[in-house]
């Protein structure tokens, strides 16, 4: 192959690259836009249970935890047909760039030249096409998830409460989108999305006998997680509305005819432990009823903020590493 064609070829492949960068910016800044708008409801939904006023905002803050998860979910999973369309077309570029350089690469190598130059002219090709190989096969193909371009949850971790590296405490927002139905004497437990691995205890007091609950008595967090009841995502009912129902208790009419009851359900998942309270006026215990309550306060208990200056986060490493040094030390 002469000079002039190789010089040829690698014109072609300058062309191709220019064009492959070009492509590339494209494709970053037009995701660029969904991954800031992903973290924006991310921060939103950080900062929720902290700006809401659960006494006076009662049903809302559901709805607004709903919204802010499928917003999420849209745009996370959003199908960007175009941008696709030119990643592939980047793709088949670095191929056909690939197969110039091999042309060249093997035109090279058969000439008369000495053999240091030709384990030089194989070791470069050899180093171009893994790395052309590695952007084809792994980064843009990255690039068409949103998620992954900006190391975001996808929408099964961002209901997951035991994965404590979101940024987003999950634990706390069930507990303050949470809402209790008694329908006859049925007590069911809801939440606008199924949110997994959550652990309940569910605890009724009558506030007229000054039966108020000792929060600060309770179990240590290892204890809680081995006792309380774990709620399955899947197995939730739909009642009147789009929540996800769990029947969690059956209640005596007799027994609790006309008191006024205070519920304390306590949720912990890995991310940690939080408290919501709930208030019951003149329960009459009748049949054929139905009503919603929905928490006037919670509590954070542990929260594992995954952080060096939070005090659970930083007990929560020593354990895992005691963990571990413990397992080694029976291994030998």
């Amino acid at each position: 192959m002469t000079g002039s064609t190789l010089t040829i070829l690698l014109s072609f492949g300058t062309g191709i690259l220019s064009l492959v960068g070009l492509m590339s910016i494209f494709i970053s800044m037009n995701s660029q836009h969904n991954v800031q708008r992903s973290r924006e409801i991310l921060w939103t939904l950080a900062a929720l249970p902290y700006e809401k006023n659960l006494f006076h905002e009662k049903g809302t803050i559901g709805k607004e935890v709903f919204r802010s998860f499928i917003l999420y979910e849209q745009i996370i999973n959003q199908k960007h047909g175009f941008s696709k369309i030119i990643i592939q077309f980047v793709q088949y570029a670095l191929w056909f760039c690939i197969l110039i350089w091999t042309t060249m690469g093997f035109s090279l190598i058969m000439s008369e030249r000495p053999l240091f130059e030709k384990a030089f002219i194989f070791s470069g090709w050899l180093l171009t096409v893994s790395f052309t190989l590695y952007f084809i096969l792994k980064i843009f193909e990255e690039l068409k998830s949103t998620s992954k371009v900006g190391r975001l949850p996808t929408v099964e971790e961002i209901v997951d409460a035991d994965r404590v590296n979101l940024g987003v405490s999950v634990v706390t927002l069930a507990a303050i989108s949470s809402c209790i139905r008694m329908v006859d004497s049925k007590v069911y437990l809801g939440f606008p999305l199924p949110f997994k691995n959550l652990r309940i205890n569910l605890s009724f007091f009558d506030s007229k006998e000054g039966g108020f609950p000792n929060i600060g008595s309770r179990l240590t967090f290892k204890e809680c997680m081995s006792s309380y009841t774990r709620l399955d995502s899947e197995k939730f009912e739909i009642l009147e509305d789009d929540y996800c129902w769990y029947p969690v208790k059956i209640l005596d009419h007799h027994q609790n005819r006309h008191k006024d009851i205070l519920i304390t359900l306590e949720i912990l998942s890995q991310q940690g432990l939080v408290t919501a309270e709930f208030y019951i006026e003149e329960f009459s215990g009748k049949k054929d009823t139905s009503l919603n309550i929905y928490p006037y306060s919670f509590e954070e208990r542990f929260i594992n903020r995954v952080s060096t200056l939070d005090p659970f986060s930083i007990n929560q490493i020593k354990s895992s590493k005691e963990v571990k040094k413990d397992g080694n030390s029976c291994l030998n």
